[in-house]
């Protein structure tokens, strides 16, 4: 079941406060409530969620955050989101929360870091574009701001997602927006995050991570989707693992499902309209409305909208989505296009899906693109197509 649930708090938002409704304890809250529905799901037994940690176990009147455990039958991982001091900042530099993504056995809860505990490695450690959101930081700002909530427990289509943002003003407002979700192709729970580096409050950094040969590896989204000028939102876009590391580097030729997001997330280029963020429009292809969880800043950003059905319920306490007084309806500049379900991308040589253009170093044209493996496979598939009775066949006899 799909739920979009929402809450305001003005006139600030204070990530600090462990007062009952407050936003950290609202959101571990609502991840209570998902983990306990999606654990009792078929074929979820193996991948259990949980919360370690949330801002009732921070140490110190400065420190907040929480930690979920991303279950997982051979490597389960931990997601720790954590904050040391009440400063405001606008940058990498003036930023002390992080978020950091590593394996539960390199976990060890020694209260540092406020209270939640050390990592002796880590997959990834992500600080720039967080900052304390509250009355009493440094410099002293205070702002509206909202907490949305989406999630569906439905069997095969789980995930999790919740965007936080100021919505009365953009100075030091960097926003983020985190997912988990499942899919066919990975063994255990996704993840992707969307953050601003900026104070005008836009998304700059995007960092995906999925399951590969059992192990949480980082992902980039293949197609990309739109960026800079083009003004066009697609859904359908899918992750496929990037880099180096153990489980990333794919046999020469052989083939890598991709991971499709949620299709209910919208991404691309929102470069032209005004306002930036914060936008809604009606779906000029059908029922429901397009909300705007973050516009990108630039062509290293993208926008993050999500598509929401007529009459999509709110968990119990909560608003729904289109109750808040934050949104503005966008001018009609947006293209809205579906994208082909993703299929499987060829690995090539190196990192990366391949293409024919570029599949041989040394066989250029024709001979590079018959030795192709596409092609190769295809042949044994089929085998020769001529006929093996017929006038055409065998030649030279009577």
């Amino acid at each position: 079941m799909l739920t979009v649930s929402t809450q305001n708090w003005t006139p600030a938002i204070d990530w600090v406060s462990k007062a009952a409704g407050s936003v950290g304890l609202r959101l571990s809250e609502a991840f209570n409530a998902f983990a306990a529905a999606v654990n009792a799901n078929p074929g979820n037994s193996g991948v259990p969620l949980q919360v370690v940690k949330d801002h009732g176990s921070a140490t110190g009147t400065t420190n907040y955050g929480y930690i979920w455990r991303l279950g997982h039958p051979l490597n389960p991982y931990l997601l720790r989101f954590c904050n040391t001091s009440r400063n405001q900042g606008s940058s990498a530099s003036s930023s002390t929360a992080s978020f950091t993504l590593g394996l539960a056995s390199a976990w060890t809860d020694d209260g540092t870091f406020g209270g939640y505990g050390t990592f002796s490695t880590t997959l990834a450690t992500v600080s720039a574009g967080m900052s304390y959101y509250g009355p009493s930081g440094t410099p002293a700002f205070n702002a509206d701001g909202r907490l949305i909530v989406l999630m569906d427990t439905t069997p095969g289509s789980e995930f999790f997602c919740y965007n936080i943002a100021t919505t009365s003003g953009d100075t030091y407002a960097q926003n983020h927006t985190l997912m988990l979700f499942r899919g066919a192709a990975s063994s255990g729970w996704n993840v992707a995050l969307l953050r601003s580096q900026a104070l005008a409050g836009l998304f700059e950094s995007r960092n995906f991570y999925c399951y590969s040969n059992n192990l949480l590896q980082a992902a980039v989204a293949y197609p990309v989707p739109p960026s800079a000028l083009e003004q066009m939102l697609v859904t359908g876009v899918g992750l496929i693992p990037s880099g180096f590391g153990p489980g990333q580097m794919f046999a020469y030729g052989t083939k890598q499902e991709r991971l499709p997001l949620p299709q209910v997330f919208w991404f691309g280029s929102n470069q032209c309209s005004d306002p930036r963020r914060l936008g809604r429009v009606s779906n000029p292809g059908g029922a429901g409305t397009f909300y705007q969880l973050g516009a990108a800043i630039n062509s290293g950003g993208m926008d993050c909208w999500v598509l929401v059905p007529p009459s999509t319920p709110a968990m119990a306490g909560w608003s729904t989505i289109g109750s808040l007084s934050s949104w503005q309806t966008m001018p009609d500049r947006l293209y809205f296009c579906p994208a082909a379900p993703p299929g499987p991308v060829l690995m090539g040589p190196v990192l990366g899906p391949d293409f024919l253009t570029d599949w041989s170093q040394v066989a250029m044209g024709a001979p590079g693109v018959a030795q192709h493996p596409f092609y190769a496979q295809q042949e044994a598939e089929v085998g020769s197509r001529r006929p093996s009775t017929g006038v055409l066949w065998p030649r030279g006899t009577p």
